[in-house]
Order: C-alpha cells, then sequence, then structure tokens
C-alpha cells in the first residue's frame, strides 16, 4: 500500500515518477478514467465530448490521464484521494478527473517546454 511517508520521500528524493507506477495509483486511475466515460472533464464543463488524444503521428488513443485537483506535490495526502472536501464551502469536491492532454497542459502551464530558463533572456539588451 502507498503511503504518505513514501510519497513524501518520493518527492523530497526528485522520484516522484514512482508514484505513478504504483500498482494501486494505476488501478485508481483506471477506475476514474472508466467512470469518467474516459470523457474529458474539463471539455465536457466547455460543451464538448473528448474521449481521445491524438499522437504526433495523428493516431487515436483513450484518454488515459487523471489530474489530481489538490496537486500531489503540495497535498500528498490526497495522491490517492477521489474526493477532498472544500475547506471554505465544506463541499465534497472530485479531486481526481479525467482530462484529455491538451487539457492538462493548460493545468500545468509550469510544465510546458516553452517555460524553460533557456528560452529567456537574461539581460535588457537581450543577447
Amino acid at each position: 500500500m502507498v503511503t504518505t511517508q513514501q510519497i513524501q520521500k518520493w518527492i523530497t528524493d526528485g522520484e516522484l515518477w514512482r508514484f505513478y507506477k504504483t500498482k494501486e495509483w494505476i488501478s485508481l486511475k483506471n477506475s476514474v478514467l472508466a467512470a469518467g466515460h474516459y470523457e474529458c472533464k474539463i471539455c465536457r464543463q466547455r460543451g464538448r465530448i473528448t474521449r481521445y488524444d491524438i499522437d504526433e503521428q495523428g493516431r487515436k488513443h483513450l484518454l488515459s490521464t487523471v489530474h489530481h485537483v489538490n496537486h500531489v506535490r503540495s497535498h500528498p495526502e490526497l495522491a490517492m484521494s477521489r474526493t477532498y472536501r472544500d475547506p471554505t464551502t465544506n463541499e465534497v469536491k472530485d479531486n481526481l478527473i479525467p482530462v484529455c492532454k491538451a487539457c492538462h497542459n493548460k493545468l500545468h502551464p509550469e510544465k510546458r517546454k516553452n517555460n524553460s530558463k533557456k528560452n529567456c533572456y537574461t539581460n535588457v539588451e537581450r543577447w
């Protein structure tokens, strides 16, 4: 069983990827995807139904991404939790949502390749 302490250790060691390879996470992720009918929740809120991601070769793949509303690095205690209680409203909300890759990239702008430091100018003259 994956514990909060184990997840915290992986975060500290820079090995959070290990969490996403555990049997427990893969099983939970697949359950969330199936319960959401493999439809992107963000697209659905915008009136579109997206069940497939398209790769670089143009091939369609059934949705396979689940987003943590409360990011694992900030809330490792919620990493395996489908829901959470909103501290402001006390309402129970989804913590794990199926999303397409495009929406997931928008939810995580910090991971975009264009945000790398090597693309930033370091002085006023932009050399």
